[in-house]
Parts: structure tokens; C-alpha cells; sequence
């Protein structure tokens, strides 16, 4: 996301890209201040399109937020990449807090309240996924794109440059994001 953030920036977008501290062992009380910190920020900017682009635990800290009302005004579109399984974060070393609860009553409100629109992006064949995107689907009443073996959409997975993402950022068209 790092590379991508990067040619955003360079085609005339403001990106804020937050560093969230101890991504190893992330502690949910740090991400949630910074999550409401940069967002806070981005109200302060005037023109243009307020967007998310949330990969992996960057979705449930997201999710979290606007359950908890932390995101100051809401976002134009937000798109999850990749989000993670609760029972594979709550089985992995170093994740601290509680799983989410993708029943929770607060999570689909939350996020209809923080965000225009948003678009759920998946692979059918992430590793931080093995029940796949259909539990979110179902918890978030939204269709995901899916492509298929594009894993974790990490670099190791070779996504690096992603021309689909600058030009969805462009158009909001979700048939963008498939493009590499």
C-alpha cells in the first residue's frame, strides 16, 4: 500500500498513509487514537473526495472506529482490501484486544454512519481469510469483488504498483481495482 500511496500522491491526491505503531504487535488503543487523529486531519483539508483505502487489520481498526464514533465527518468511500478473518487474528501471536465481532449491532450502523459508500475488496485465496469474504458479505450486507489468487494483496503477492487502485480512487468504479 506504501508504493501505491506513493503514485497517489505523485498524480495530485492528498494520501495520508499513517505509520500505526508496533504493526507486529498491534494495541488497539494506539491504532483507534491515530485512526481518529489522521481522520480528524483529512476534515481540515477542503476540496475533493474524503477516501479510505483500509488493507488486512487497517479494515478492523476502521470498523472499529465508526462503531465507536471516532472518525470525525464521514468519509466519501472507503474500500477494505483484504480484511482479515476475527478467528485468525484472535489465533495469531501479538494481536492484542478482543476479535471483532462481525454481529456486533453497532458495526453495520457505524459504518453507514462514517462512510457515502464502500466497496470490500477480497482473493479467494487470502491466507488471513479460510472462511472466506462471505462472512463479511453477510455481516456487512455488501457484495465483495473478488479476485481470484491474489492472496493477502501484499507485496510478497505481487502487489506493489496497482494501477486498478489509482485509477478506482479516480472513478469509483470497483471493475477498476481488478486492473494490476
Amino acid at each position: 500500500m506504501r508504493l501505491s500511496a506513493a503514485e497517489l500522491r505523485t498524480r495530485g491526491n492528498h494520501v495520508w498513509y499513517p505509520q500505526f505503531p508496533k504493526p507486529e504487535t498491534p494495541d488497539p488503543i494506539e491504532w483507534q487514537d491515530l485512526i481518529e487523529q489522521e481522520s480528524k486531519m483529512m476534515d481540515e483539508v477542503s476540496g475533493g473526495e474524503k477516501i479510505a483505502i483500509a488493507h488486512s487489520l487497517g479494515c478492523l481498526n476502521w470498523m472499529m472506529a465508526a462503531m465507536t464514533s471516532r472518525l470525525g465527518q464521514p468519509f466519501d468511500r472507503v474500500l477494505f482490501v483484504a480484511p482479515p478473518d476475527p478467528i485468525k487474528t484472535e489465533e495469531a501471536e501479538g494481536i492484542e484486544g478482543e476479535p471483532m465481532n462481525l454481529q456486533h449491532p453497532l458495526l453495520l450502523p457505524g459504518i453507514r454512519n462514517f462512510t457515502k459508500s464502500f466497496e470490500i475488496l477480497a482473493s479467494d485465496q487470502d491466507r488471513w481469510l479460510p472462511r472466506g469474504i462471505g462472512i463479511y458479505e453477510a455481516a456487512l450486507q455488501q457484495k465483495a469483488t473478488v479476485i481470484p489468487g491474489a492472496g493477502h494483496f501484499s507485496l510478497d503477492d505481487g502487489w506493489g504498483q496497482w494501477p486498478g487502485l489509482w485509477s478506482w480512487v479516480a472513478s469509483g468504479n470497483p471493475g477498476d481495482l481488478s486492473s494490476r
